[in-house]
């Protein structure tokens, strides 16, 4: 069973992408709101509370008397035993404090008159630091033998300041370190956030403190609500902000980028693989923008590719065209070279055989052998300096023309002359072809041969190929009125003549290298012992080999005669 295929996981809406931009933006806006509003709530009302405290000089003097007395009135048994019994069926606290007598005044009758003076002395120092910085709290404590005694304790209200009297023991103002308070610190003071600041006085034998308050909790509730109806007002907006893009994205951005999409799918190739003008998309977005010009530019793609395969398909149509034509011409051209073999069955006195590769469809070589009579054997090696068409062309007029002069029974050179004449009497392209040209008397193995430019021959006697080097002439069809040298070459029974064009020696390999003639006659007397048709099969392989995938360069011509005289 075959797995299904993985889902392809889709990206976010473009609506949804920005409605979570929209969200980021905003939470980002509220963390912003929220730094700024703390910033300013430092600025405008906590730093002004810091500097009035920390500035503040307390003056012992106005301090120490009284800790002092109060550190040792709650050292007395009295006042421990008061503080035992207070709140109980016993409790003379209050009758203590009535009867104790003032550190002021030791008179007995004043006692309670001057307690409650020096009470009141001492409050009113408190008082005076509360109403010189305008405190909200204020206490005073001490540090004895490792109990902390709260000696007075005052509270501001409304229109002014009201005086809260305390004694206890083991009661202290505030957990923590007074060490920790030195500077103003905002702290966390029960249900209440408290700026806080504590002076510390030493005394004799304990430690007094003085704490001083300012309560933030109003403005820091403040400034809380603040930051959350700011933060509920983004939040609002967003949530309309986000409807109203969405709606803005779904109707001008979503549902036309939707409609191209499905159009552009729609628009697909028929079974013959071509695209038809009924698919070109008909979604037209009006809107000079971005969108508008990518609708505009869909359609004007799909209907170039529609014109485009229109005229691929007429190319196409044409191709094959010329490519039927190529090929019919391939076969005439073909057609026209001499190809069954054995050439001539009765003639014993040699074996011939013959080849021509085109490098393209058609090709500008060619070869020929024929009988003048029945004595004489005509071989032509020839190559057309086109290519293609062109070249076959006018290899297909010079093989006839040099046909139809041989047949008059001229000698080779004149035979070539003839020939350049007729072709340079009308050659408006200017093309030419290099000939070898010869004609075997072939019952004394003789051979007038003429070079009209073209490449040596190979020539094999006694076992062995080698280069001849023959004369060479002008080109047929380069300048009127040429006059070509002939020779003679002389074959004995076995001899062997290799005829070939530059195809052979100039097919090269994928590094440029050519095939060249010192390895055609390697090639060719590794098979010397061979027929022609086995020579020339053993060459075709060889160059085969060595062009590799290459792609052919020129055409390539050969052709073997074997000598074998009567006896």
């Amino acid at each position: 069973m075959k797995n299904a295929p993985a889902q392809k996981h889709r990206r976010l809406s473009l609506a949804v992408q920005v409605n979570i931009l929209i969200i980021l933006l905003t939470l980002s806006v509220s963390l912003l709101v929220v730094v700024i509003s703390i910033n300013n709530y430092h600025k405008a009302i906590l730093e002004p509370f810091q500097r009035r405290l920390a500035e503040l000089e307390v003056e012992e003097d106005s301090f120490t008397p009284y800790l002092e007395y109060f550190a040792g009135l709650f050292d007395t048994e009295e006042m421990r035993n008061a503080w035992d019994s207070m709140n109980t069926e016993n409790d003379y606290f209050v009758d203590w404090l009535e009867q104790t007598p003032s550190f002021t005044s030791d008179d007995p009758q004043n006692g309670r008159e001057s307690l409650l003076l020096d009470t009141i002395a001492f409050d009113l120092s408190v008082k005076e630091v509360m109403e010189s910085i305008d405190l909200d709290l204020a206490c005073a404590e001490i540090l004895k033998d490792g109990v902390v005694y709260r000696v007075s304790y005052n509270e501001k209200k409304e229109g002014g300041f009201s005086r809260l009297e305390e004694f206890g023991r083991e009661v202290a103002f505030f957990d923590e370190p007074p060490a920790d308070y030195q500077s103003p610190v905002l702290t966390d003071f029960g249900s209440r956030s408290m700026l806080m600041r504590c002076v510390v006085f030493d005394l004799d034998g304990c430690e007094g403190r003085l704490w001083m308050l300012y309560d933030q909790t109003g403005p820091i509730e403040e400034l809380r609500m603040l930051l959350l109806r700011s933060i509920l007002y983004l939040l609002l907006l967003t949530a309309a902000a986000s409807i109203v893009s969405v709606w803005l994205l779904q109707r001008y951005v979503t549902k036309p980028i939707i409609a191209l999409a499905r159009s552009a799918k729609q628009f697909e190739p028929g079974e013959d693989g071509t695209y038809c003008a009924d698919k070109v998309s008909r979604v037209e977005i009006r809107a000079e923008n971005e969108l508008g010009d990518l609708s505009r530019e869909i359609r004007s793609m799909q209907i170039r590719i529609v014109e485009s395969t229109e005229s691929l398909r007429n190319m196409t149509a044409e191709k094959e065209r010329i490519s039927t034509e190529l090929d019919l011409a391939a076969k005439i051209q073909k057609g026209t070279l001499p190809g069954v073999f054995p050439a001539f069955p009765e003639k014993k006195e040699f074996d011939l055989f013959a080849s021509m590769t085109p490098a393209r469809d058609v090709g500008g070589d060619f070869y020929d052998f024929f009988l003048i009579d029945e004595d004489h054997l005509a071989l032509v090696m020839a190559d057309v300096s086109g290519k293609g068409v062109p070249g076959a062309l006018f290899m297909m007029v010079s093989k006839t023309i040099l046909k139809n002069n041989a047949l008059m029974g001229q000698s080779v050179g004149e035979i070539l002359a003839m020939t350049n004449d007729v072709i340079c009497a009308n050659n408006k392209m200017e093309m030419f072809v290099t000939v070898w040209m010869g004609i075997l008397e072939i019952s004394t193995g003789k051979i007038r041969a003429a070079n009209a430019g073209h490449e040596y021959p190979a020539v094999m006697k006694e076992g062995r190929f080698s280069l001849y080097r023959d004369p060479h002439s002008f080109v047929i069809g380069g300048m009127e009125g040429m006059r070509y040298r002939e020779y003679e070459l002389q074959l004995q029974k076995g001899d062997k003549l290799f005829l070939y064009t530059d195809g052979l020696p100039e097919a090269a390999n994928a590094g440029a290298e050519m095939f060249g003639t010192s390895r055609m006659i390697e090639a060719l007397n590794a098979n010397a012992d061979l027929g022609p048709r086995d020579i020339l099969s053993g060459m075709k392989s060889v160059v085969d080999v060595f062009v590799g995938d290459a792609e052919p360069f020129d055409d390539l011509t050969m052709l073997c005669l074997e000598y074998a005289r009567k006896q």
